[in-house]
């Protein structure tokens, strides 16, 4: 059986409804604390909806502990699904992904199954979590690579106004973890179809997230995931910018959105 690493955010409930009736162990890094009481009440009374409004918006947002615009822009254009990231049977939720808490996971029954992990995390796992899995984690980019690594990637290149640059990266990769970010052996990568056509980068931000989840998906429906030779052949070098910020301001936000409308010729 294989693991699922990820998040409790608004958009990986869109993850865990792509991957709900796959038979998979769940970590959730639950680092809000967030009530699973409170979130299977908003998703059961808000999957109903057939239109979101900005009163649900705020139900959804006082519930997660806030949203971002990429996630406002999938509940508003996508629903709300039924079941979110703590929604699973095989679920192990925890505050955070360190050393204590793998220790203890260590005497659980799914750590047995180690033959591979799928995650989508928004922090760095540390070298004792690929050993665990012999190396056999793969990552899911919401961003073409190698042109666009690290957190908040497509949003960040776009405050740059370089408009090549971000046609070339707006998209969704898959890709072994190594020790670097975003370094490790490419799977798959897809491009963003009709960019120009979305209204706003965190349009951009969400339609990532999807095909993300959609890679992620297709992989494990593979007869041989998680083999090391399913790889492409890619270059890194200049073309590979780093963008770490864990802190993205709302004056780089102000100048994404800015940057996007001026590219679209608004």
């Amino acid at each position: 059986m294989f693991t699922v690493i990820t998040e409790t955010f608004f958009h990986t409930s869109f993850l865990h409804k792509k991957l709900r009736n796959s038979q998979l162990n769940w970590i959730i890094r639950n680092a809000r604390k967030l009530d699973i009481s409170t979130l299977n009440n908003i998703h059961y009374e808000l999957s109903k909806k057939d239109k979101i409004t900005d009163e649900d918006i705020n139900k959804l947002e006082i519930s997660y502990k806030g949203l971002s615009e990429p996630e406002k822009y999938l509940a508003k254009n996508y629903g709300v699904p039924e079941t979110h990231a703590l929604s699973s049977a095989n679920i192990i939720d925890t505050e955070k992904l360190e050393i204590n808490f793998f220790q203890n996971y260590l005497n659980n029954e799914c750590s047995k199954h180690n033959d591979g992990a799928l995650i989508f995390l928004d922090v760095i796992l540390a070298p004792f979590w690929l050993n665990h899995f012999e190396k056999k984690i793969v990552n899911a980019h919401s961003a073409v690579l190698p042109y666009a690594r690290g957190m908040y990637a497509i949003e960040q290149l776009t405050a740059t106004g370089n408009k090549d640059a971000v046609e070339r990266a707006a998209g969704a990769t898959l890709h072994y973890v190594d020790t670097g970010i975003d370094t490790g052996a490419i799977i798959e990568r897809k491009k963003l179809l009709s960019l120009w056509s979305l209204e706003t980068i965190w349009a951009v931000k969400g339609e990532s997230y999807l095909l993300a989840f959609e890679l992620m998906k297709d992989y494990l429906e593979r007869s041989k995931p998680f083999n090391f030779i399913d790889t492409l052949s890619v270059e890194y070098g200049t073309d590979s910018p780093l963008f770490t910020s864990k802190t993205f301001t709302d004056k780089v936000k102000r100048q994404a959105e800015y940057c996007f409308l001026k590219m679209k010729g608004i």
